[in-house]
This record gives structure tokens, C-alpha cells and sequence, in this order.
């Protein structure tokens, strides 16, 4: 019987080790394999899709053709107004790729949310990149026949446009995490924005989580709720578990020594130039960051580190890769 057991044991960590080699840590959507200026939808009824170590949520309506939560893209207008254009981005890409995810929120629809891979769930997610919609944009920049343009024509008025990201384990809420996609509160004018551009935003508040939602909230509000399209993007979301720690080991593009180490750790990666370098403690808080513009082999001080175990990620235009190593 033992043996019987024992045979179960290896044959079942066999299996979740080849599942963990193969699941990426940062969920890009150019897993998804969208052909070129083209969209999904949800129309398929299928519920949901996933990328990487995420699941994400969708609803779709057959009888009205109409959809919520995720959906994904690689649409390019970021020229046409209106809600025929509600899955372009208005960089008119993705985050250094061809394919994103668009979410749609709405009342109607239910909650936008992600769930996360049961063996991503013991360390935090470290940040998603966030742009604007290019229906979005457009609408708040001029406004439309049912959304006012930001600012007013005075371009006084303080209008806002604000994402909220939420974290949970075992449907408890661990904390949230707000993101302006457009901000005119500001007395300078020349200070208010609407987000143009893919924009890291650091999720490692939320701590150790199992799932997400995403709600939006904005200053242009009438009878039948937000008046502002209510959409947004999304791409490029990591995490910081073993398992892709492991895969970045067996690709051998970040060394880390010594590991263990006291006092200095020295750094090498195929990409050290023009890239940040972020330190996280297992609570996922950045304790040290660090931007380089060399190949040369990095050196950083960890003595104000308390002893324990870490991540190190270096990040540039191409990708993120990330490694562990244990300060004594």
C-alpha cells in the first residue's frame, strides 16, 4: 500500500512540475495567438480565457451582442470616435506587443475579475501596465452625445477618471489599489492629463491574493450612472512565483551571487542596459529599486535587508525576468 502511495506521490508532483515549466509568470495575451487588427469578444459563450498564470472573466449577451468584463485585442485605431471603436487601445498597441485585453465595465454585466493560478496564489503580483481605451480617450478629450469633455470648455472643471484594483483571498478583501486614467484636479491646468501611454502600476499592496476585480468610478456621472465610457486596457501582468522563477533559472538569462549572500548581491542578466532593477520581500513591497544604463555585471549593498528570502526582477522594454535569492 505504501509503495501504491509513494508511486501516486511522484507521478502527481511529475505532473505539477511539468505544468509549472510551461506556465508563464506574467500574462501577456500574445498567448492567445489573435491574428492581426482583430478581437475577442466572448461570442464563442465560452466565459472566460486565460493567459499565463490569469483567468479572466467575461459575460456576453447573444440575444443583444453585447459583452463584459475581459475581452482581447490587437486593434490599432486610436483615430476613430464612438463606441464602434471600443476595442482599440489609444497607443494603438499593446505593451510592446501586438495583443492586450480590453474590460468593460458595467452594472449590467457584473463584476470585471480575474482569478489567479493556484500555484501563483502564495506570492504577490507585482503590476499590471494600464492604458486608456481609445473610445475612452476620445470621449473624455472632446466629448460625445453622452459624455462631457474633461475640464469643461473653461478647462476648469475637476474631472476624474479613476480605476479601482482589488485584492482578494478566499473572498476576503486584502486592499485596493487606485489609478487615475485621467486627472483634472489640479488648480495648474497645464498639469491635467488622460493616460496616453502603457503606465506600470504596482499591485504588491494587495499582498498574497487568489483573485482581483476592477470597478471604475469617474467625476461625469447622470440618471442612468457614469456618463464616461467605461472602459480600459490591459496587458502584461506578473507575478512573482516559484515556478516562473524557476523557468528563468533554466533559461539562464539573470544570475544572481552569491545565494545565500550577507552583504552585496552581483547581478547578470543578457539585458542589464537601459533597465530597472526592483527588489520585493515576500509581502511583494519594493524595497529597493534600482535603474541601470550599462551591461556591466550589477553590484548592489543588501545590508539593510532583514535575513530572508527575496525576489530580484529586472525589467527593460522587451520583458520582465525575475530570480530568487536569500539575504542571511
Amino acid at each position: 500500500m505504501k509503495k501504491v502511495l509513494l508511486i501516486v506521490l511522484v507521478a502527481f508532483t511529475s505532473i505539477f512540475v511539468a505544468n509549472a515549466q510551461t506556465l508563464s509568470s506574467t500574462s501577456t495575451f500574445e498567448d492567445l495567438n489573435l491574428p492581426t487588427d482583430s478581437f475577442w469578444n466572448g461570442s464563442d459563450a465560452s466565459g472566460s480565457f486565460s493567459s499565463g498564470f490569469v483567468t479572466y472573466y467575461n459575460t456576453y449577451n447573444s440575444q443583444y451582442s453585447s459583452w463584459g468584463g475581459f475581452a482581447y485585442s490587437s486593434k490599432k485605431d486610436t483615430l476613430t470616435t464612438g463606441f464602434a471603436n471600443m476595442y482599440s487601445s489609444i497607443t494603438g498597441s499593446g505593451y510592446n506587443s501586438d495583443t492586450y485585453g480590453i474590460a468593460y465595465w458595467s452594472a449590467y454585466s457584473g463584476p470585471v475579475s480575474v482569478t489567479l493560478d493556484p500555484i501563483a496564489t502564495n506570492t504577490p503580483v507585482s503590476g499590471l501596465f494600464i492604458t486608456n481605451n481609445t473610445y475612452a480617450y476620445l470621449s473624455m478629450k472632446d466629448g460625445d452625445a453622452y459624455a462631457k469633455k474633461f475640464g469643461g470648455t473653461s478647462g476648469n472643471d475637476s474631472d476624474w477618471f479613476m480605476l479601482t484594483i482589488s485584492g482578494f483571498k478566499n473572498g476576503t478583501l486584502t486592499d485596493t489599489v487606485d489609478f487615475f486614467l485621467a486627472d483634472y484636479r489640479n488648480a495648474d491646468n497645464s498639469k491635467d492629463y488622460i493616460i496616453n501611454n502603457w503606465t506600470f502600476v504596482n499591485l504588491s499592496k494587495l499582498g498574497i491574493i487568489d483573485s482581483m476585480s476592477f470597478s471604475l468610478s469617474s467625476s461625469d456621472n447622470g440618471t442612468y450612472g457614469m456618463n464616461t465610457p467605461a472602459y480600459f486596457c490591459i496587458d502584461d501582468m506578473s507575478s512573482l512565483y516559484d515556478v516562473s522563477i524557476a523557468k528563468t533559472e533554466k533559461t539562464n538569462t539573470l544570475k544572481v551571487y552569491p545565494n545565500p549572500a550577507n552583504s552585496f548581491i552581483n547581478i547578470e542578466s543578457d539585458f542589464n542596459a537601459n533597465s530597472t532593477i526592483r527588489i520585493f520581500n515576500m509581502q511583494g513591497a519594493i524595497v529597493k529599486q534600482i535603474n541601470i544604463n550599462s551591461n556591466n555585471i550589477q553590484r548592489i549593498n543588501i545590508q539593510d535587508l532583514n535575513s530572508g528570502i527575496y525576489f530580484i526582477q529586472i525589467e527593460n522594454d522587451k520583458k520582465i525576468i525575475q530570480k530568487k535569492f536569500i539575504k542571511q
